[in-house]
């Protein structure tokens, strides 16, 4: 049977998507001051710059940790309008939720302000361009 937590601890650390605490950490006891590290599950990788580290706050709850692995998109789709701008050629991960700009390839003006944008969805599909570019 579970126990209430004791006074000045956290209780188990907070559930992730993509994420599980990597040590055993079957122990039910967090008092504070702990830290819990994060590996992230099959098929997820680690987000560039994220912690994975929860620390057991002085209140008895655990510091805040976005999500510190995603699985990751395939890359953004070749648009025969527009090719991705030099700083989003660049990357390799895409965790969903992000967003890749394009510009307009040599032959086709913008017909907008905006560029085309398409974003990494939870499907680790990639949403519809919108084809803001035309022949000149």
């Amino acid at each position: 049977r579970r126990s209430c937590p004791a006074a000045g601890d956290c209780g188990p650390p907070p559930l992730m998507t993509h994420s599980r605490p990597s040590s055993d950490e079957h122990a039910s006891s967090f008092p504070v001051g702990s830290r819990v590290t994060y590996m992230c599950t099959e098929g997820a990788v680690k987000i560039p710059g994220r912690s994975d580290t929860v620390e057991c706050l002085p209140g008895e709850r655990w510091s805040k940790l976005p999500e510190p692995c995603s699985r990751n998109g395939a890359t953004p789709t070749r648009l025969r309008f527009a090719a991705l701008t030099k700083e989003d050629e660049r990357i390799n991960f895409f965790p969903i939720g992000t967003n890749v700009s394009y510009v307009c390839r040599p032959g086709y003006e913008n017909t907008s302000e905006s560029s085309p944008t398409s974003t990494c969805l939870e499907t680790l599909r990639w949403s519809e361009a919108a084809e803001l570019c035309r022949s000149e």
